[in-house]
């Protein structure tokens, strides 16, 4: 399929990366609204580069939109898109707002598209086989889930894109928390009942965002508690599920947040756990993984994983947080 890409920066490029790797895709245009990173990227593959996203959005012949820009515009970008008929993948968190990700399922759903939010956390191989896993009834019912997300910025984080309200429409838990929301929706498939929360400021002077975030979340009989932090100073990602008859513990994304480990534990009454440790060297392939489940469903919209109606419902909650 042809496709167009707005916004050119650190996710963009991860996208682009994929996609120049396909057999079964082409890109024709990326659009930024800085020329040279527009430039940088339409230069490698020799597509057309624009600072105007319009040019991307209304070309006849792309098919497929990716929207990877700043908070900000990831709604009215991927809104024009599904209105010119493409199908769309837009970066998490779809908007700034629900009403705006309110008129993109609408949009989507109008003109028989498909409206995906980029979390590709759920295609990371140890979350991936810790689902099926629970799926499979392997650590039986769930009782609670506990996760920490976090890094500690970098020097200037406090004059960056995600720490201005108008920009990026929160703080951290907006930033890493919806990716730790999506995946307790997804492992539970299970409505919040009641939220607890603190935010607070810690490190940046970046008021009235928080660079963290503490949250307790009730889902039914299923409590699930995380934090995320913009002041933690060693990147972590911890996400664990218990359940009646055991447990599954992933720590670990690659990269910075260290190697990609999977503990399935079998509960032994009496005992100690029985564990099984699954280790993932591989170079990160979410992206590319999310992109083979996003083409899967323009073939068959009942196989797409993260949809616009999910990622609605993560940035319902994260409103109500803000709100208490």
């Amino acid at each position: 399929m042809i496709v167009g890409i707005i916004g050119a920066g650190l996710i963009g490029n991860k996208r682009f990366q994929v996609l120049i790797k396909s057999k079964t895709d082409s890109i024709l245009a990326v659009a930024d609204i800085n020329e040279e990173k527009a430039k940088n990227l339409g230069e490698l593959v020799g597509c057309a580069y624009f600072t105007d996203p319009h040019k991307v959005i209304n070309n006849p012949k792309i098919d497929i939109v990716v929207v990877s820009t700043i908070n900000k515009y990831l709604a009215p970008l991927s809104l024009a898109a599904l209105k010119a008929g493409k199908h769309v993948l837009c970066e998490k968190p779809l908007g700034v707002s629900t009403t705006e990700i309110k008129r993109c399922i609408q949009a989507a759903e109008k003109n028989k598209l498909i409206y995906k939010a980029g979390y590709n956390h759920r295609f990371h191989p140890a979350i991936f086989r810790a689902n099926q896993l629970i799926k499979q009834g392997k650590i039986g019912k769930i009782t609670f889930i506990k996760a920490s997300y976090g890094h500690g910025g970098r020097v200037g984080y406090e004059k960056e894109w995600r720490t201005q309200k108008r920009l990026s429409g929160g703080g951290e838990l907006l930033d890493q928390g919806c990716h730790i929301i999506d995946l307790i929706l997804w492992f539970t498939q299970k409505k919040v009942s009641k939220i607890h929360s603190s935010l607070s400021t810690q490190f940046w002077p970046i008021q009235p965002l928080e660079d963290n975030a503490f949250v307790l979340l009730e889902l039914g009989d299923i409590t699930a508690s995380f934090h995320t932090s913009w002041v933690q100073w060693k990147n972590e990602f911890i996400f664990e599920v218990y359940g009646k008859r055991g447990y599954v513990k992933i720590n670990g994304l690659g990269g910075s947040y260290g190697k990609e480990t999977l503990i399935f534990g079998k509960r032994v009454p009496g005992k100690v756990p029985i564990e099984q440790i699954y280790h993932f060297d591989e170079p990160d392939n979410s992206w590319a993984l999310e992109w083979v489940n996003f083409k899967q469903a323009i073939k068959n919209p009942q196989k797409l994983l993260s949809s616009g109606k999910e990622s609605l419902e993560v940035m319902n909650i994260i409103k109500k947080i803000y709100n208490q």
